[in-house]
Parts: structure tokens; sequence; C-alpha cells
């Protein structure tokens, strides 16, 4: 098993490159592996990408101090308010419309007119 002070500076390198530790297995005489697995969370994210940042700097691998998280998102605008129903401003049926004056025009002219027949009517 490693030294606790040991182990605790493996921890911090772990933690600020967005790591956390999922085992330790112990190899008998060989010595001891410590399984590490992705944290994905944002915070955890974000850390990484701010170590890496700082390292490609010439940094320190650990900041002085940790950096304060990320702010919340942003909350949504509340959704507008349901406006109740509106009252119909007119009557739901209207008058009927009233009858014409006139009678209607038929829709093709009135053909020319017939020729008187010669033939007695009874």
């Amino acid at each position: 098993m490693p030294q606790p002070r040991r182990l605790g500076r493996i921890e911090e390198i772990a933690h600020a490159l967005g790591y956390q530790r999922h085992a330790i297995e112990n190899l008998g005489r060989v010595g001891t592996r410590l399984v590490y697995g992705r944290d994905d969370g944002p915070q955890a994210r974000r850390r990484a990408e701010l170590t890496i940042a700082r390292l490609r700097e010439g940094g320190p691998l650990l900041p002085a101090i940790e950096p304060p998280p990320p702010p919340p998102p942003s909350v949504p605008p509340p959704a507008p308010a349901q406006a109740p129903p509106r009252q119909r401003s007119r009557p739901l049926a209207a008058p009927p419309p009233p009858p014409p004056l006139f009678p209607p025009r038929p829709s093709q002219p009135p053909g020319p007119p017939s020729a008187p027949s010669n033939a007695p009517t009874s």
C-alpha cells in the first residue's frame, strides 16, 4: 500500500485531471495497483481543462487554491401564464340574411321566341 502522504498526492493529481479512484488492488509482494476512472461531471471536466491549460502555459500541475466551480446554468424564463379562454364578442349564430327582393336571374339567357304554330288548339 502506498504511504498515506504519497497516496494523498496521487489523489490530488488524479482529482486535478478529472479522475476518481475506483479501487485499490493488492498485488502481494509486487505492490499495489490504484484503479482510477474518468469523472465526467461538469466540475471535473472544467477542472481538467484548467489543469491542462495551466500545464501548457508552463505552470504548476496543481493549483495553489481550488478554482471555484462554474456558475450554474441560467434559469430558463418562466413560461407565459395560460390566459383563460376569451368570451366570444359576437353571438354564436348570425341571423339568416333577408330573402331577395327580386327572383334570381336565370343562368342562361332565354332562347329565341318560338314561332306561333298554326295548329288548332282545342
